[in-house]
């Protein structure tokens, strides 16, 4: 789904950084073997998710929605070696995509999925 008219779009990727070869895999993998590949943030929002997490150089991120896990790892480019990145899904079965993508990126240490299973809602 597009939010911007087509060229617009086109002028925006075009003359934004590029998305970085681990995420284009991680884009085709999705597109290849996930239901709702749409759900996937995209390069343009992507690099604005990094732009962004390199500005404010958060300290601890909370993410809902990992999905199979493109913005967390956005998010994790601008963040420091002591940074974490909490994030919940409720999609078991993106866990081994997600897995497997953190740990090419370098920030699987750094980020923490919770599942809808391991949430305790007793307290709640």
């Amino acid at each position: 789904m597009n939010f911007l008219p087509e060229k617009i779009d086109e002028y925006v990727v075009d003359n934004s950084q590029k998305e970085p070869q681990i995420l284009q895999e991680l884009t085709k993998e999705t597109w290849q073997r996930v239901l709702n590949p749409r759900m996937l943030s995209g390069a343009f929002q992507g690099r604005i998710l990094s732009m962004i997490s390199k500005i404010i150089n958060p300290k601890d991120i909370l993410e809902l929605g990992t999905y199979t896990g493109y913005s967390a790892i956005c998010i994790a480019e601008g963040i420091s070696n002591e940074a974490t990145i909490d994030t919940i899904d409720k999609n078991e079965e993106l866990e081994d995509i997600q897995n497997r993508y953190f740990k090419k990126s370098g920030f699987r240490d750094q980020i923490t999925t919770y599942w809808k299973r391991t949430i305790d809602y007793s307290n709640a």
